[in-house]
């Protein structure tokens, strides 16, 4: 048994182990010779959102090599935020292979080292990155998003010869193939970012990608039509898909009939109720303790609804307010009982199950054993939340969109 197996996380660093041992998140390997299993994590693509391609205006060139400077430059563009670093790890890792580095500063003269993995393109890290690169980056980036922040292990499969074809038993739902070229404004105005659906498209939902309510499917758009499978319109090649759409590229990815979440500390998570569509927030920005969590207008900008998602055990997390510093804590162990902010001090009331729930997120207090919702389902900005006894309604349930603060 051989192979790699590769975690692509959103932070700056990266594990890479070879062989069939387990990682971080608790996932095996069972490796086969040239398939891959990554983990997702990209909360979004940087550029991806506008009309315009990754290679406009973002310090960013196609004709140049990555190393060099007019290839991508150093103090600014990409460089000089923590989304745009973020996306340059994956870019990095995506194109150059193993053992290969690239060092970048920031506007502030702090440097960056960004490490190569998956030799997807490898010629870029001195050359122009010609349509055949772009097509292989792009189909791995797209590969990685999860708007949700959210590192998930997947299954990747590619006629490109550093990932191959081959299957694993461990992975056993289709979601979908990745294709287009994200570094380019199409004829239409906007990017071409494709997918297609896979025969698992609806098993095994995960959170933030492909099937989810809170997806990337405002990102990428199906060019055969919704709810069109890869098997019908795709070119297929030893049990898996040469082209697509005329793209000869593509990526296919399949995830596991169960996963455990690992966040990361990069980013903030909104939280927003998937019944009321209200997001958690502390009353008033207040940084006393004692206030109360409440169901408000999502935000992307206000820190009062932002939460840092720590670990403090094996799947057990804390909640930290960014705008406070203040931990999210159950009060009592009685249906309906108020959530407030308060000072962490590492009691079980401030500790959170956080888990998969039919494409959503349940969170459980682990004092109260009780769910954190949002009270019969109350539409109304201002509702105070509470923790009641798990019922699997959808006013318990939760999507989550990282942000970086």
């Amino acid at each position: 048994m051989s192979g790699l197996r590769i975690v692509l996380g959103a932070v700056l660093a990266s594990a890479l182990t070879v062989g069939c041992q387990p990682d971080g998140d608790g996932a095996s390997a069972g490796m086969e010779d040239d398939d891959l299993l990554a983990v997702n994590g990209l909360s979004m693509v940087n550029g991806l959102s506008m009309t315009n391609g990754l290679g406009t205006g973002n310090g960013l060139s196609m004709v140049n090599g990555l190393a060099s400077s007019t290839g991508l430059a150093s103090g600014s563009g990409l460089m000089t935020t923590t989304s745009g670093r973020i996306t340059l790890g994956y870019l990095v890792r995506c194109a150059l292979p193993v053992g290969h580095t690239i060092t970048k500063k920031d506007q502030n003269g702090t440097s960056y080292v960004f490490v190569g993995l998956l030799g997807l393109a490898p010629s870029w890290e001195n050359n122009a990155c010609d349509t055949a690169c772009q097509e292989t980056v792009s189909a791995c980036m797209m590969a990685h998003v999860n708007v949700a922040g959210v590192h998930v292990p997947i299954w990747l499969e590619s006629p490109v010869a550093s990932i191959g074809f081959g299957s694993s038993s461990s992975y056993p739902n289709e979601e979908g193939t990745f294709f287009g070229n994200i570094f380019i404004t199409g004829s239409n105005g906007k990017v071409p970012a494709y997918y297609c659906e896979g025969g698992g498209f609806a098993k095994g939902i995960v959170p933030g990608r492909l099937g989810a309510t809170t997806s990337a499917a405002g990102i990428f758009t199906n060019p055969f039509g919704s709810g069109a499978l890869c098997s019908a319109h795709c070119s297929k090649a030893s049990g898996g898909y040469s082209s697509c759409n005329g793209y000869t590229r593509p990526i296919t990815v399949w995830r596991a009939a169960s996963y455990r979440p690992v966040f990361d500390s990069v980013y903030a998570y909104r939280f927003i109720n998937s019944q009321s569509g209200l997001a958690m927030d502390i009353s008033g920005a207040s940084t006393s303790d004692g206030v109360n969590l409440i169901e408000y207008v999502p935000s992307t900008s206000k820190p009062n609804q932002q939460f840092r998602i720590v670990s403090t055990a094996s799947s057990v997390w804390k909640l930290i307010a960014v705008h406070s510093g203040k931990a999210v804590t159950g009060t009592g162990s009685n249906d309906h009982s108020p959530v407030q902010q308060d000072s962490y001090s590492g009691s079980l009331s401030q500790q959170w199950g956080i888990d998969d729930h039919n494409g959503h997120f349940k969170l459980i207090n682990k004092s109260s054993s009780d769910a954190l919702e949002t009270p019969s389902g109350n539409k109304n900005s201002g509702t105070g939340l509470d923790t009641s006894t798990y019922t699997g309604a959808s006013n318990q349930d939760w999507d989550l969109f990282a942000i970086v603060p």
